[in-house]
């Protein structure tokens, strides 16, 4: 019996992509989401859509949410001359640029202020970094038996913690502990979900099949004419490093995955067309970013809709999953 996972990239507001994406594929498929896929993995954004869809939410009112909350956690404009982009840069020298209260009231109206992981219907699993230890963590529901803490916390600190990007937001505490982003290692998270399978839940590669989702941030590239003498000010700006870090990281998850499942592996994603570049941006909820993220996701749709590959995703009834940990 064939095994699915659903996997979901990191990309901050840009995730309203992911969002829209699986809508759309979720009106199609006249089910939530969860019921077709028996794992769920997700990354900063799509850690939180991951978690959510895990906790009940259909995949339409996530999206929803993001329409009317997201420019209310992010920027409703861009800088538009090098002053601009200065000042922008000198706002995140002494601290992050945003507070994480309003990420949180998202997050709290997506999975609950109180919601634990032991009550999420999936296993999922969720990257973030461990600042105190000094390493990955990967969030897990408690789908074994070695799995004997994360499935008590509270499924909104480990939201927070898999978004925490450094320089956007402030590092999460969970205990005694710091959380940064996990988009940091692993932005794409494919790999990790597939290790999961195979290793914590026993399914064999062979009945193993993934859809994964990106946020229109695969590509990048850079003029040739660039000054390679960048300092921290040229990295940062215009998203460089961001951008350099993400796409490369999913461009390698991508050709390793498709190495591996073969056409088992099914990648939606999209990019960004030259003019869309100015609009669109990690942190950007302009009207038109928003504008430009709908209509990307219902074209990325469309070209998938007759693929064999989502008909298969959508065919699929995951069964009920009894979890090992899972009462307080």
């Amino acid at each position: 019996m064939t095994f699915q996972i659903l996997s979901l990239s990191g990309g901050g507001y840009l995730g309203l992509y992911t969002a829209a994406v699986l809508a759309e594929i979720e009106q199609r498929s006249e089910r939530k989401l969860i019921d077709c896929f028996d794992l769920i993995a997700g990354t900063s954004i799509g850690g939180i859509i991951a978690l959510g869809l895990s906790a009940g939410r259909t995949a339409t009112e996530i999206r929803d949410a993001f329409l009317e909350s997201g420019p209310k956690v992010f920027n409703r404009t861009t800088p538009k001359t090098p002053v601009g982009e200065w000042l922008r840069f000198a706002r995140r020298v002494p601290a992050p640029l945003y507070d994480p209260k309003s990420l949180r009231a998202i997050i709290d109206e997506i999975v609950g202020s109180k919601c634990r992981m032991s009550e999420l219907h999936r296993p999922v699993t969720i990257p973030a970094v461990n600042l105190t230890k000094g390493g990955p963590k990967i969030f897990k529901t408690g789908h074994h038996k070695r799995f004997i803490l994360d499935w008590k916390l509270l499924v909104s600190d480990v939201a927070m913690a898999t978004s925490a990007a450094p320089t956007y937001f402030p590092a999460h505490v969970i205990g005694n502990e710091l959380f940064a982003d996990g988009g940091l290692f692993a932005n794409s998270p494919d790999m990790i979900a597939l290790h999961e399978a195979e290793e914590f839940l026993n399914v064999h590669r062979d009945r193993i099949s993934i859809l994964s989702v990106g946020t229109t941030t695969t590509d990048f590239a850079m003029s040739s004419d660039l000054n390679p003498k960048l300092g921290a000010f040229g990295w940062m700006r215009n998203n460089r490093l961001t951008d350099v870090m993400i796409g490369s990281q999913q461009a390698i998850t991508n050709d390793m995955m498709i190495h591996r499942l073969k056409g088992r592996y099914l990648r939606i994603d999209r990019r960004q067309a030259d003019a869309q570049k100015r609009e669109l941006a990690l942190d950007v909820a302009t009207p038109a970013a928003t504008k430009n993220l709908m209509a990307m996701a219902a074209s990325s749709f469309a070209e998938v809709t007759g693929d064999p590959r989502l008909i298969g995703f959508l065919e699929h009834t995951a069964p009920k999953f009894d979890f090992i940990n899972s009462t307080i």
